[in-house]
């Protein structure tokens, strides 16, 4: 608020006649009150002294009303003269100040001059630091007073700066690790820092202010002034000397003497460093080296020490000979190579964990080099190694050793806290399992009283006798010293049942053996964790057979690649020692067909687990289906074994249709009942029947949660051996079976789940060891769509032999060569290329005839998919045939997008591959293509 808005009763300013004692006042030269005549003949000369004041000067009345100021107050508030004249403190200005200004302003009306530092406001808000001075003067026979402002903001930012400057050099004076002392010229010591007082146990009173002779440190001090003497004459010296400390110890020190000046006076400042101590750590250092060098070369455990970027540095030679690698062959390797893969990135995040100063541990497996595992304890250590941080690695076989257990001891003063406090109820009973003690969130967890708790002889929310004896047994056992921790259900006052965590553990109490019960409600948590444990279940069985159907998958991929070739060449084996006339050679041959045919059907299993082999599903009624199938079925069974068939009616509404492919329904019917078949020892029966089902079971091979939905039900039951307990949850796994060995290969059942986890089934197991097993099949039913018939079997004729020039592309080698082998032998010219690119560089040049282009799938630099739409751009009319061993890779869709004109698979059928060729040629399509090109 301006001036002018707030006025008080003041009277209007005088003329500067009698002002002029003001100007006198200002400028320290205030006359007594007789000599108003002199004064006004001097007033111009007093006027000019307070306009020209360089301090803002306001004249105050004491009706606290500024009746004066000079040019310097209206330049430095920023107001202008008729804004201020008359009026008291502007409004931008605080309550607090305010009432600190008019204080000052009333004890200089009453005689006392007095002084303060503020912050000054201008009329535009804008602030500074000020000082104002406020002298009583006495003006027109009344008291006035003469307020002098001056502007110090710039004198205290230097003050600021000079003591944040002093403050930063003490900070460096003090702390830093070397002694420092100051000494004149005199001798005598000026300062010390903490450094000092540490390092010589001397107080600063002990030496500050002290000549050198008076100094306790004298007799050692003694040989080192004409050092001092000379760093006073402007010359640094340097020297290490022994040192007595004030308790009579000795050490080494590193002296440095630099001369300093502090003003115009010479000092010197002495720098000594304890060297001792280096000396002591660098002979330390190295016999920890020696000791380390031992220690690690003698320790039971396998030590690797590691670098931060995770490369090793040094391995014991326990480490040699638990994993089988030698010294020199790990030095400097940066991954993981005696654990398994899959807990290589798990060890690195912890070993990031360790180089920030956290030891780690991990359980995990020693993998030796030559495939041996062992359970491994694997702890890491952070450590300095040459001054930089590294971490030990230490391996310990878990087989030949066990942790000791420490007990948990609770003292008596401990107890009484903890007890009162703690969120679980607790109780405690003494030998006879009387409660003498009991908690506050025991009773409310309960519902009773403290006397009803204490007066009872039992358990009162355990209604169950039973579980009361069982209680006392376990009370004795904890008195002996054994905790026990269980779960028990359990029921309040009030009737509501509450399920309890109960952990006892052994005490003294009051000089008596003891036992206190920690009791934690569960209920929710109980209901909770079942539910996550279920779930947890489920996921991991599912990641399993996933992880386990990858691996298979690719197993079966490369082996269709050696047996297109192997199953070849018993092929034109046999064709050649037909044409030899050589019996002995062609039933050689044709026994080793049958096996490779048989390898053949082993891989089609493993595929149809991993789920590689696309289905050609169609909606059938699958009533028939399977009685079809239990017709071929029952020849393989012996007299002994009864083979019972029954299922709805298969007509109209009650018909169960499924969309499935019928050949991989027929396999997952044949496994099962041959499966039951070989449970059954002597006679028994096997049981197949068909219905629909609904929801509310899990699967027992991908452990999925069924709740709801319509199924159809395909089960097989028999009279079996039933299944072990220790296999019911890897039946479904590759390779495992509960057959004597050399009765099946393990992969009937891993086949099912395959198959009917592709249709998008389950299977549900039900089996009593030694009373048989129930395997149920549910698919789900097939919407409204029409049903198919299978189609009859295709006779092909014996063709002749092909005219055609085809390029074939492979990176196989053993492939590549069986393929143009066969076709040569059936008469066509083939051109072999093992690059996908070198077959793209033939194909340009349209001088070259081509009729046919035969390629694998997965091959480097291009797939199949790819060269075929590459090709077939440079030559639209190019029939093109790909073979692959993974059907998931291609579907007939994408190979006609991409211009193949038929798919095989591997292993591949040399008769199905004629056939094609032979319906080319026949079309017409090879002939014009050869034209074209």
């Amino acid at each position: 608020m301006a001036a002018s808005e707030r006025r008080l009763p003041c009277a209007d300013a005088p003329a500067w006649t009698d002002a002029a004692e003001v100007g006198g006042r200002a400028a320290g030269q205030i006359e007594p009150l007789g000599t108003c005549e002199a004064l006004q003949r001097s007033e111009a000369s007093y006027r000019v002294i307070f306009d020209g004041s360089a301090d803002a000067l306001a004249l105050w009345n004491d009706a606290l009303c500024i009746v004066d100021i000079n040019p310097a107050f209206a330049s430095m508030f920023g107001y202008a003269r008729e804004q201020i004249i008359g009026s008291s403190l502007p409004s931008n200005i605080d309550a607090h100040e305010r009432a600190r200004r008019i204080q000052r302003i009333r004890a200089a009306l009453a005689g006392q001059e007095g002084s303060i530092e503020t912050i000054g406001v201008r009329q535009d808000g804008s602030t500074f630091d000020i000082e104002l001075r406020y002298l009583p003067i006495g003006y027109a026979g009344t008291p006035h007073v003469l307020a002098v402002g001056r502007d110090i903001t710039q004198r205290k930012a230097a003050l600021a700066a000079l003591q944040a400057q002093e403050q930063k050099y003490r900070a460096i004076f003090d702390g830093s690790v070397d002694s420092m002392v100051l000494w004149s010229q005199e001798l005598r010591t000026v300062d010390v820092n903490q450094a000092f007082v540490r390092m010589t146990g001397m107080t600063r009173e002990q030496v500050i202010g002290k000549h050198w002779t008076e100094r306790p440190d004298a007799p050692d001090m003694r040989r080192l002034i004409g050092y001092i003497e000379a760093a006073l004459q402007g010359r640094e010296t340097q020297a290490v000397e022994p040192v007595t400390r004030g308790d009579g110890s000795s050490f080494l020190i590193e002296l440095r003497y630099l001369p300093v000046q502090l003003g115009d006076t010479p000092y010197v400042l002495g720098v000594g460093r304890d060297v001792s101590e280096r000396i002591v750590s660098e002979r330390a250092l190295r016999a920890s080296e020696a000791q380390y060098r031992g220690i690690f070369n003698a320790s039971a455990d396998a030590l690797v020490l590691r670098a931060s970027d995770f490369s090793i540095v040094d391995a014991n030679a326990t480490y040699e000979r638990m994993s089988g690698y030698r010294l020199d062959e790990v030095l400097g390797v940066d991954r993981v190579l005696a654990n398994p893969p899959e807990v290589a990135a798990t060890i690195r995040r912890l070993h990031e964990k360790a180089l920030a100063g956290e030891p780690i541990r991990l359980e995990t497996e020693l993998v030796r080099r030559d495939g041996q595992r062992y359970d491994l304890e694997l702890r890491g250590v952070p450590i300095l190694h040459h001054g930089e941080p590294h971490v030990l690695y230490i391996g310990r076989d878990m087989t030949q050793s066990k942790r000791a257990e420490r007990a948990l001891r609770i003292s008596e003063e401990q107890y009484r806290a903890i007890f009162n406090a703690s969120a679980d109820g607790l109780v405690v009973r003494d030998a006879d399992y009387r409660a003498v003690d009991v908690n506050p969130a025991y009773l409310r967890m309960s519902g009773y009283a403290r006397d009803e708790v204490l007066s009872a002889t039992r358990v009162l929310t355990q209604p169950d006798e039973t579980l009361q004896e069982r209680h006392r047994e376990q009370h004795t056992a904890i008195l002996a010293g054994r905790p026990v921790r269980f779960e028990v259900p359990g029921v309040r006052k009030d009737g509501s049942h509450i399920y309890l965590e109960v952990n006892g553990m052994p005490v003294t109490y009051r000089g008596e053996p003891h036992v206190l019960y920690a009791a934690r409600d569960i209920t929710e948590r109980r209901a909770a964790e079942c539910e996550r444990e279920r779930l947890e279940a489920q996921l991991r069985q599912a990641q399993k057979m996933e992880a386990i159907g990858q691996l298979t998958g690719g197993i079966a991929h490369d082996f269709n690649n050696i047996l297109t070739s192997v199953i070849g060449y018993l092929v034109l084996g046999q064709e050649r020692a037909e044409t030899l006339a050589d019996a002995r050679l062609q039933h050689q041959l044709g026994q080793a067909h049958l096996a490779a045919q048989r390898a053949r059907e082993l891989i089609a299993q493993m595929l149809a687990f991993a789920r590689r082999q696309r289905s050609q599903r169609r909606t059938l009624a699958l009533g028939p289906l399977v009685d079809q199938t239990l017709q071929l079925l029952r020849a393989t069974l012996p007299s002994s074994v009864s083979l019972e068939f029954a299922a709805p009616p298969a007509t109209g509404a009650h018909a169960l249709h499924v969309a499935v492919d019928a050949v991989h329904l027929e396999q997952v019917l044949f496994n099962l009942c041959i499966n039951a078949r070989d449970a059954i020892s002597g006679s028994g029966w096997i049981r197949v029947r068909l219905g629909r089902g609904g929801g509310g079971w899990t699967c027992a091979s991908c452990r999925a949660q069924v709740d709801a939905g319509r199924w159809v039900e395909l089960s097989v039951a028999d009279s079996g051996s039933g299944i072990a307990p220790d296999l019911i949850d890897r039946i479904f796994e590759p390779f495992t079976s509960s057959k004597e060995v050399g009765r099946g290969s393990g992969m009937g059942l891993a086949m099912v789940h395959g198959i009917v986890h592709d249709h998008g089934g389950h299977v549900i197991v039900e089996t009593v060891q030694g009373a048989g097993s129930v395997f149920r099949v549910m698919l789900p039913p097939a919407s409204g769509a029409e049903v198919d018939t299978p189609d009859a079997p295709v006779v092909r004729a014996a063709g002749e032999a092909l005219r055609a020039r085809v390029m074939v592309v492979d990176d196989e080698v053993m492939v590549g060569d069986f393929m143009v082998e066969l076709l040569s032998g059936w008469g066509v010219d083939v051109v072999l290329h093992r690059s996908p690119l070198d077959a793209l560089a033939w194909l340009a040049d349209s001088s070259q005839p081509l009729d046919l282009l035969i390629t694998d799938q997965t091959m480097p630099q291009l797939d199949g998919l790819q060269l075929a739409r590459r090709a077939t751009d440079q030559r639209p009319k190019l029939p093109v045939l790909l073979y692959t061993g993974n059907a998931d890779a291609v579907d007939e869709a994408n190979a006609k997008e991409h211009g193949v004109s038929g798919v095989l698979h591997k292993p591949v059928d040399h008769q199905a591959l004629r056939t094609l060729m032979e319906s080319w040629l026949r079309k017409g399509r090879l002939g014009s293509s050869h034209q074209d090109a």
